[in-house]
């Protein structure tokens, strides 16, 4: 069996200044979710409110930069259950995007034993925690990922983290879902008894969908400098997470059954914010698709040399 010492999750977010009460909701989320297991996990939120002019024309703004700082801090002090918080404000280039705050995380001093990434637009059942634990004190791997189960998504090859009541749905059906369903969806299966624990393979997750690391697993893949601040990071770590397990590394990704992940693509911040109007936001223009497309193209030019060197190193 696995080791009983109580575990550090380490949780890390990004937030840009329109998403600042998507992190008020997502942590009050995680704080209910905390009192099913309370002592038995430690939580450190890992926070950085991203304040760049890159995104944001302050000059420009109908709201200052120091309401947003504010709440942020606020939301902060509020949160007193956890078992650490680091919340940082950036407003130079040590945190652009994503990827420099996951890499950030990877790399700092904290004592963690697991890091999760998750993104402001994702819901998730209050029951979560309650399996994770439980699986925490079971897990004798080296190297693990652990994740929620999703809905159907974009093509057959997340088919393996899909729940099974939503197999047979269309591949747009994630789109129209509502992300307040979660809890009705984990209810239903703990009545119906099939809140379970599997292992997939290959390997396979998105990004700030609640997925769990090994902080060991994270450190030894990384996330390069030259991937830059957006774009194909989890990836990176998918596939290098593959590659491991091929080469015989121990490492297993497990999926939490019954509890589902869903992304909020029924109400999203592009025509449900309050701050559209307030903000000169430069990365909210065309959904941030200019944006992103910039990072993802050095992304995409220094992916494949990385994954090489990745490759030779195991």
């Amino acid at each position: 069996m696995g080791d009983n010492k109580i575990k550090t999750l380490q949780i890390t977010i990004h937030c840009l200044p329109r998403e600042i009460d998507q992190l008020e909701r997502l942590c009050n989320s995680l704080r209910e979710s905390y009192f099913f297991v309370e002592d038995q996990i430690n939580i450190i939120l890992d926070v950085t409110l991203n304040l760049n002019e890159y995104f944001i024309d302050w000059n420009k703004s109908k709201i200052s930069k120091e309401f947003f700082i504010d709440k942020f801090n606020n939301i902060d002090k509020f949160n007193d259950w956890t078992y650490k918080n680091v919340f940082d404000i950036s407003e130079d280039n040590n945190c652009l995007g994503i990827n420099d705050k996951r890499r950030n995380s990877i790399n700092d001093n904290l004592d963690s034993d697991f890091l999760m990434y998750l993104d402001l637009d994702v819901y998730f059942p209050n029951l979560s925690f309650t399996s994770l634990v439980q699986l925490f004190s079971q897990i004798e791997n080296k190297y693990s990922i652990i994740s929620l189960e999703t809905v159907r998504l974009w093509d057959n090859s997340w088919d393996g983290l899909t729940n099974k009541n939503y197999i047979k749905e269309d591949h747009e059906f994630f789109k129209t879902l509502d992300p307040y369903r979660v809890n009705k969806i984990a209810f239903d299966s703990l009545v119906s008894n099939e809140i379970n624990i599997r292992i997939i393979n290959p390997i396979k997750f998105g990004g700030g969908w609640f997925n769990i690391f090994s902080k060991n697993l994270l450190r030894f893949i990384n996330i390069p400098v030259s991937l830059g601040s957006y774009g194909l990071d989890d990836t990176f770590v998918m596939m290098a997470a593959n590659y491991m397990k091929q080469k015989g590394y121990d490492i297993n990704q497990f999926v939490l059954e019954g509890l589902v992940c869903i992304e909020n693509n029924r109400y999203t911040l592009y025509d449900y914010n309050p701050y559209k109007n307030f903000l000169e936001d430069k990365s909210f223009s065309n959904k941030g698709r200019e944006f992103k497309k910039q990072s993802k193209e050095k992304s995409h030019i220094n992916f494949n040399n990385e994954l090489k060197k990745f490759i030779d190193k195991i």
